[in-house]
């Protein structure tokens, strides 16, 4: 364990290490799995990521804020370690990516004003980000040229550990914050269909992240999980936080659902995105193979 009051104190942060690396690293990321397309051509021509900390790869390390996860033991399984992934390796952009022949997309916010963007995608996703009703996202993405769209159901927010831990509930989950989030996701498809018929040349994809979601953390033996309740690394405030710093994790972290309080870990994420790739009737009306056929 590591002392709190010197981690306040110190002036060499623990993570500047971490910190460093990221930096240097965020723009290598552009080289990654590059090379295992062999040469062929990938299957988009970009990818543009928008989200928050489900997402997040890096971007909040520029942020004023504390919402942030460059620090060990983020980032445990990631070939660049903490880069400021919300999970112990990648996300589901980054299977997404691998996928698509493309490298990850890296964060938006680690180029400077006058570095050359690259042309492969970026990611704008952010840590403990929001939606406001104005912004327009599906109409900024379309006026810039964006034609293939994945939009993701909210998964279920009342079964996670710093929810769980908070409220009285009976089962695994919340049902009430469940309910929330089921009325959203039961209005998405008609918006998603609507935008795909007035918007000349789009397809918006659905993802059905609830269900899946729901179904693994109440029956997670069928999916080769062990412990679909509790977070795998130590967290602050017993589970309802983030990792504490340097702290080890459980060791089968590919038997845990959740990361931190939070998040999921990368098995989660590889059965999402290998779901969404291979299957209409997770992503629907076309799985991701179909999406880029036409």
């Amino acid at each position: 364990m590591f002392d709190l009051d010197e981690l306040q104190h110190s002036k060499t942060p623990p993570q500047a290490s971490c910190i460093y690396e990221q930096e240097q690293s965020a723009h290598k990321q552009l080289q990654l799995h590059q090379n295992s397309t062999n040469g062929t051509s990938p299957l988009a021509p970009a990818l543009y990521v928008l989200g928050d900390s489900l997402l997040d790869s890096g971007n909040n390390n520029y942020l004023q804020t504390i919402i942030k996860a460059n620090y060990s033991p983020y980032g445990e399984d990631f070939v660049n370690k903490c880069t400021g992934r919300f999970s112990n390796g990648k996300t589901v952009a980054d299977f997404i990516a691998e996928f698509l022949g493309l490298p990850y997309a890296p964060p938006f916010l680690s180029f400077k004003p006058r570095d050359k963007l690259p042309l492969t995608g970026l990611n704008y996703a952010s840590g403990a980000c929001g939606i406001l009703r104005d912004t327009g996202h599906h109409l900024r993405l379309y006026n810039l040229g964006a034609r293939k769209i994945v939009v993701s159901e909210i998964g279920p927010i009342g079964c996670v550990p710093a929810i769980t831990s908070q409220n009285k509930h009976k089962g695994k989950c919340v049902e009430h914050k469940n309910q929330l989030v089921s009325e959203y996701n039961s209005m998405l498809p008609a918006m998603l269909q609507n935008l795909t018929s007035s918007l000349q040349g789009s397809s918006f994809v659905n993802g059905h992240a609830y269900r899946l979601a729901s179904d693994a953390i109440i029956n997670p033996s069928n999916y080769g999980l062990k412990d679909a309740s509790n977070p795998c690394c130590k967290t602050w405030l017993s589970g309802i936080e983030g990792c504490i710093p340097f702290v080890e994790p459980c060791d089968r972290r590919d038997k845990y659902y959740f990361w931190d309080g939070y998040h999921p870990s990368e098995i989660v994420y590889s059965l999402f995105a290998s779901r969404c790739i291979n299957n209409a009737s997770f992503c629907s009306p076309f799985s991701l193979k179909e999406l880029v056929k036409m």
